[in-house]
């Protein structure tokens, strides 16, 4: 028989590829560390893998390529680095940034929890309805670290003092007074405006920067144009932050690759509308609160969370819908969430990925939003990619990436039918066209899960005909 040459295993062996990549790239910026903190959740991860595997038995195989991508995810989403403002303030120094031995055993947790919990077990419900890495960082740091750090440090869970005192993106900018006054010069003795220019780029620099002095260097006039400076450590390397952004450039180089290698099973529109709806939403937020539009936009865009979670996590087949127009609206979604998170939960630790988890809960919404119409003179179906013959094919777990829908002749939402006749909700079925069906074949082609869709069609059209 013949198949279509993507399967769900290539698909991984691509995705872990493009992280293997970007994590040995982070070395530069980060040093060992990040490479022991890639390592120790690549290395959770698979131990819990094959652990399940052995209690579930069937119901739960191990398959090494999906752990080890998401142990790579864990590890590159993990922050590292020390800012300026953490090394001047040390007791504001959280824990996960601080170094010891504490920055391995919460990836090590993360990984465990996210691997058990939120992969594996999830998965047993036939359908992950929330990205595994997300939710076990969120579940984690949530409810484990930041309550600790609110009852040392007198802040409000979830939000660390350093953040809320050094990056503050609501108006004004900085809210502590000594900081007020180290600014006051430049504005005959008066607080400057909310994020203008200086301030903000010397903020980011003294964040996001491995020289020390350039920040003060922006502040005290010797730099007369930051912007250059600020698009040099927002592009290219960001010394503080999650390891996987590390360099935006670069992973934007990866992933558009990785969309390339084969765009039918890659969710590319939910990056592209993210970041152009993040960058749209930050350049609002400048017109309310003032200052400068555009370093608020290279924040937000180029931030090493958003980046990456761009790429490697917003696009999840899984846990993202599965119709085009559900992926355009969750991007946008993700990219509203996220600014609003960030902006009015002052310093808020992964404002991106509650925004991720509270949208992977819509997509059983979003994926009735956008399913293509039933098309009945049955015209023929778009290009399919290339075949390879098959002797044998593992069927696995279906992995939503949606081009099943977009394939048949008769233009009837494939996975959608499959899924409503697995439930016994005929009603839905036969309203989606399930009759319509003309045993074309091309779904069981184009499906890297390699389910038999075909006969899951044929038996679902016939049971709608003899209602």
């Amino acid at each position: 028989m013949v198949k279509g040459a993507m399967t769900k295993d290539t698909i991984m062996q691509y995705t872990m590829v493009s992280l293997f990549f970007i994590a040995f790239i982070s070395y530069f910026g980060f040093g060992l560390d990040s490479l022991i903190v890639c390592l120790i959740s690549v290395g959770v991860a698979i131990g819990c893998d094959i652990l399940l595997s052995l209690v579930l038995g069937s119901k739960g195989p191990s398959n090494m390529n999906s752990a080890i991508v998401f142990g790579l995810i864990v590890g590159l989403s993990y922050s590292l680095g020390l800012t300026d403002a953490m090394m001047y303030n040390p007791e504001l120094l959280p824990p996960t940034l601080g170094g010891g031995l504490e920055q391995y055993l919460y990836p090590a947790l993360i990984s465990a929890v996210g691997m058990i919990v939120f992969k594996k077990l999830q998965g047993l419900s036939g359908r992950k309805y929330v990205n595994p890495a997300a939710a076990a960082k969120l579940l984690v740091l949530g409810l484990l670290f930041m309550p600790v750090m609110s009852t040392i440090y007198n802040t409000s869970a979830l939000i660390p003092e350093d953040h809320g005192v050094f990056i503050d993106l609501q108006n004004p900018m900085v809210t502590d007074e000594s900081w007020r006054a180290i600014y006051s010069w430049k504005y005959n003795g008066e607080s400057y405006p909310s994020m203008d220019t200086v301030p903000f780029a010397a903020n980011l620099l003294s964040c996001y920067s491995n020289n020390a002095t350039l920040s003060y260097y922006v502040t005290t006039g010797a730099v007369a144009d930051p912007l250059p400076a600020v698009l040099d450590v927002m592009l290219l390397a960001k010394y503080h932050g999650w390891i996987g952004g590390f360099s935006s450039i670069l992973v934007i180089a990866i992933g558009i690759a990785l969309f390339a290698a084969n765009k039918k099973y890659f969710k590319w529109r939910i990056t592209l509308t993210f970041l152009i709806s993040t960058a749209v939403f930050a350049g609002v937020m400048g017109v309310i609160y003032g200052g400068d539009i555009i370093l608020r936009m290279l924040f937000h865009v180029f931030m090493g969370s958003s980046i990456f979670m761009a790429f490697f996590m917003a696009t999840d087949p899984a846990t993202t819908p599965i119709t085009r127009k559900g992926q355009i609206i969750f991007g946008v979604g993700l990219a509203l969430l996220t600014i609003l998170i960030q902006t009015f939960i002052v310093g808020f630790l992964g404002g991106s990925i509650l925004a991720l988890v509270i949208m992977n809960l819509t997509c059983p919404v979003l994926d009735r939003i956008g399913v293509p119409k039933v098309r009945k003179d049955r015209k023929a179906c778009c290009r399919l990619p290339k075949g390879r013959d098959v002797t044998e094919a593992t069927t696995t777990q279906c992995m939503r990436c949606g081009s099943c829908l977009y394939v048949c002749a008769g233009r009837l939402p494939t996975i959608s039918i499959v899924e409503a006749a697995d439930k016994g909700d005929w009603a839905r079925v036969k309203k989606l066209g399930a009759e319509y069906c003309m045993q074309c074949g091309t779904c069981s082609f184009v499906c890297p899960a390699r389910i038999d869709l075909k006969a899951k069609m044929l038996a679902a059209r016939e049971k709608v005909k003899n209602m």
